[in-house]
């Protein structure tokens, strides 16, 4: 085996949950994308809740959403993986 196996070299990019003003707790809200659904860079991906805090949080690139990590009303840790994103 080679490391370039012809497999596709298109790289995802993982869209990590930011810090929420040191909150323990986050919860995604609502997802405003789907997987397949084209987004731009800035524009809100999902939004999450806190006790301190409602926030969107926005896409870092823009390209294709490829999948959602999870769930809407499942809590998340800042830094934890929530989607990927192939980037244009």
């Amino acid at each position: 085996m080679t490391q370039n196996d012809g497999v596709s070299s298109t790289r995802l990019y993982e869209v990590v949950m930011p810090d929420l003003q040191g909150a323990e707790e986050i919860v995604i809200g609502a997802w405003t994308k789907k997987s397949g659904d084209h987004v731009d860079e800035g524009e809100t991906l999902v939004e999450a809740r806190t006790d301190k805090v409602n926030a969107e949080i926005p896409s870092p690139v823009a390209g294709t959403v490829e999948e959602l990590l999870v769930r809407e009303g499942e809590p998340v840790k800042a830094g934890q993986p929530i989607a990927t994103v192939t980037p244009e």
